[in-house]
């Protein structure tokens, strides 16, 4: 079976390590840091990641749903608010805006799943954004967008760490920025987390009190117990001493892919020019995509279909838009698997099978 994912791997490559990470912070007693306590194990990842995205603030709490809501409660983002979102992501996306009490106006997306045309009429309050599959969104014209209308830009970064532009690293894209560490991400926890980050120290403070329970503010009047452990802090903070190897050979895997899949003339989404990805996903768009994710099954190939359909159409969040690139894209994409550990000889495996079932 060649799995879909590759924590698994991940694990099995470092595993002495991490458990020796997360030993370290068992044996101390300090499993939990409700409140930022400098050197810390927590504020050591902390300070690892604000300077890896070059912010000056990173505040860790318990998943990567949580960070985008608090970086939107941060920016004031509320009932009376609305909020411009993509018709493509996890829901996780849209469900923080829902968890606001805001009001959600999605926005229709281009052949990479990227937020594309922007609405020219009424006044949102906000725009959340997300690097679909590791690939940056075009920021430029989103900032330009959010600065003519004096309202934030919030980038959902949980797809993009690693990714960058000419200019800056994901996770500075945005007037303040959100991560998850779920085990699905590129950078994986076991267990989850996430991160908002941002460069003012109001809204640092802000987060802080908010993932726990309001304490050391005296605006909140009830916060949350959202708190990444330790441990896991101590394992992603070794993981991310390692994050540049582990991209490159997600890069490689990637190369391997794509020269296979050339010869097979099959298209799959790449990042635009100026930016580079972290291949965090390697999606394909194909006819007869359910036929050939049953074929592939039976062949013992895992794979996902990001995403069954827009937000936009899900009960949750009926709008009532009409998205028809975003339903299109739902037809046609599939996600193969693609990590850091993935054998040269797994790759020629899935393309000879996808080649079989079309016969090429």
């Amino acid at each position: 079976m060649i799995k879909f994912g590759g924590v698994d791997r991940i694990y099995d490559a470092y595993s002495w390590r991490i458990t020796r990470k997360a030993k370290e912070v068992w044996r101390s007693g300090n499993v939990i840091s409700s409140r930022h306590l400098k050197d810390s194990f927590l504020d050591k990842f902390e300070t690892s990641v604000a300077k890896y995205t070059k912010r000056k603030f990173a505040i860790a709490v318990g998943s990567g749903t949580d960070a985008l809501y608090f970086a939107l409660r941060a920016k004031g983002i509320g009932p009376e608010s609305t909020v411009l979102c993509p018709a493509i992501s996890y829901l996780a996306t849209a469900e923080a805006i829902k968890r606001t009490g805001a009001t959600i106006q999605f926005v229709d997306v281009d052949n990479k799943g990227l937020i594309s045309k922007l609405p020219d009429f009424g006044l949102p309050n906000a725009l959340v954004y997300v690097n679909l599959f590791g690939n940056l969104a075009q920021y430029e014209r989103l900032k330009e967008y959010c600065s003519k209308r004096s309202i934030p830009l919030i980038e959902d970064a949980a797809q993009s760490f690693g990714s960058h532009n000419n200019v800056a690293p994901s996770g500075k894209l945005g007037d303040i920025s959100t991560l998850s560490f779920a085990p699905s991400k590129p950078l994986p926890c076991f267990g989850n987390g996430g991160m908002v980050l941002t460069d003012t120290e109001e809204e640092a403070n802000m987060v802080r009190s908010l993932r726990y329970h309001s304490v050391g503010s005296g605006k909140l009047q009830h916060g949350y117990n959202s708190c990444l452990s330790n441990d896991h802090a101590n394992m992603l903070n070794f993981l991310l001493s390692k994050y540049k190897g582990l991209l490159g050979k997600s890069e490689k895997v990637r190369q391997w892919y794509e020269h296979k899949l050339i010869d097979l003339g099959i298209s799959s989404i790449q990042t635009m020019v100026g930016t580079k990805s972290n291949n965090h996903k390697l999606v394909i768009k194909v006819q007869d995509r359910d036929g050939l994710r049953k074929f592939l099954e039976q062949k013992g190939i895992q794979t996902q279909i990001h995403y069954q359909q827009p937000m936009s159409k899900m009960k949750m969040f009926d709008t009532g838009q009409e998205m028809p690139n975003a339903e299109k894209f739902c037809m046609e994409v599939l996600s193969l698997p693609i990590h850091p550990f993935l054998k040269k000889t797994e790759v020629l495996y899935v393309c000879k099978c996808i080649g079989e079932y079309y016969g090429i």
